[in-house]
């Protein structure tokens, strides 16, 4: 079977109950979360063989974090215990027109103090068809950033098949980079872009001109084209999955 790894941040995720804020009533729910952690844990579900790497503390906490991924059958030998500490998102659902919130608490985070060279990639890769990151982890530090590039650069030597899911998160980038300084040069490694408009003027300077049919349906040839933008300006690139606006759809060209 098909090895498949992924490489990010998994965290301790404290969720207020139901609809209320913040400390409205005295619990949090306590669960992990991490986009790439998820991937790795549903392609197991699905039956691949599903690998995650991350660096995690050594405590109890960091380990019921890998006893849950280890629950869901995601191997976990290759996560890298070591200083700093396991990163927090604190989430409470919205309510009406008050939209969802999360509030992270990750600086000083054992992953966002990693460096190129802190992971065996040749070892990890090994066997491996595919290899996945996000633009979470590049967000976290200079540090994370640069060993997110060294991993996609290796994984794809390695003969893997790379893919990038953009996902900017405008509250995590802050230690003085624009994402496309870094972003654009991790997307040199991919093979497979995921993207909506947003991620892809964010993190890669390219400007989207999507507009709406009158009836308010997301205007399908103008996400083809941006679609196609992004390969004209990244050639190394197979394929871009673009999110169409106000849809659960995707366009994948």
């Amino acid at each position: 079977m098909d090895r498949i790894v992924t490489f990010g941040e998994i965290m301790l995720r404290l969720k207020s109950p139901g609809h209320d804020r913040l400390l409205q009533s005295p619990s949090l729910e306590a669960t992990f979360g991490g986009g790439e952690a998820n991937v790795a844990v549903s392609l197991s579900l699905l039956g691949r063989e599903a690998v995650y790497v991350t660096a995690l503390p050594e405590n109890p906490v960091a380990d019921a974090a890998v006893g849950e991924l280890r629950r869901y059958g995601v191997d976990v030998s290759f996560i890298r215990r070591t200083k700093g500490r396991l990163g927090i998102y604190y989430l409470e659902a919205g309510a009406d027109q008050r939209p969802s919130n999360v509030s992270y608490d990750r600086e000083g985070s054992s992953l966002s103090l990693v460096r190129p060279g802190d992971f065996d990639w040749a070892a990890i890769c090994r066997g491996a068809a595919w290899f996945h990151v996000t633009g979470i982890t590049p967000a976290l530090s200079q540090g994370a950033a640069d060993a997110s590039i060294e991993a996609a650069a290796l994984a794809k030597q390695a003969g893997c098949t790379v893919s990038v899911d953009l996902n900017y998160r405008k509250k995590l980038w802050n230690y003085g980079r624009k994402p496309p300084e870094v972003m654009r040069e991790l997307v040199k490694c991919a093979d497979v872009v995921i993207a909506n408009e947003e991620d892809i003027q964010r993190c890669l300077g390219i400007e989207p001109v999507v507009a709406e049919h009158a009836a308010g349906s997301p205007d399908v040839e103008a996400y083809r084209n941006l679609a196609g933008q992004v390969r004209a300006e990244f050639p190394n690139l197979s394929h871009v999955a673009v999110s169409l606006r106000d849809s659960r759809s995707a366009l994948y060209i």
